[in-house]
Order: C-alpha cells, then structure tokens, then sequence
C-alpha cells in the first residue's frame, strides 16, 4: 500500500455525511484518520471504471472538515482544486459529499525533513 505521506499536496475539505435514514452511515468514522474511495464531479461519467481513494485527516471532532489527499502518488491532482465537489463511497453505498475548499498545501519533501531535521540536531 501506498504511504499518503509521500503524496505530495493536501487539500482542506467539507465533510456532510449522509444520514444512515437516507442509507449513509449511521456514525461518522472514529479515528483521526479515514481512506475510502471518492467520486469527483468532474470525473463522474468514468466512476466506477475509473476510481480513486482519498485519505482523510479530521480536524475536528464531527469529522466535518479535513486534510484530503489521495492514497496513489499517481492520482490526478487537479481533482483536489479549490470548489470540487466530491462523493465518497464505502462500496458502492454513498456516505458523504464534500468539496475541496483551499489551496493545496505543499508538504515538505523527505530532502526538506532531513534537512530541517539536521539543522535541530546541529543547534
């Protein structure tokens, strides 16, 4: 599997989770982190053929908005732009919607770590 880690952009993301009366889940996912599998609009008429999974770092404890990137370093990253509305699927049952709301935040590379790492260690 694929370490999110090394996925170079996030992006931060709203969350509204489909209520389990409307067949969504009956909870949000516990745990600060979740991955599953994500529709985008602009790619629906691909969807299932054409499928990718998101990893979902929560920022709050509704689990309402998070940090999103994908899983595979080789998605398509101009699916995470600013206004993309989003669905996410546990199979083929819909569970929640969101959109992409900010810039993509760069994550420092592994050079970068080891380097600000080293100069810590120097000091």
């Amino acid at each position: 599997m694929n370490d999110p880690k090394n996925n170079p952009c996030k992006v931060i993301a709203r969350i509204h989770w489909i209520p389990a009366t409307e067949g969504g889940r009956k909870h949000p996912p516990v745990g600060p982190r979740y991955s599953t599998v994500v529709k985008f609009e602009h790619e629906a008429e691909q969807w299932p053929q054409v499928a990718w999974s998101i990893v979902a770092d929560f920022k709050n404890e509704f689990r309402t908005e998070a940090e999103i990137n994908f899983l595979s370093p080789d998605a398509p990253l101009h699916l995470l732009e600013p206004d993309n509305k989003f669905e996410l699927y546990e199979g083929r049952r819909l569970i929640a919607r969101g959109e992409a709301l900010k810039e993509q935040i760069e994550q420092p590379s592994k050079m970068t770590r080891i380097h600000a790492t080293a100069e810590l260690q120097a000091q």
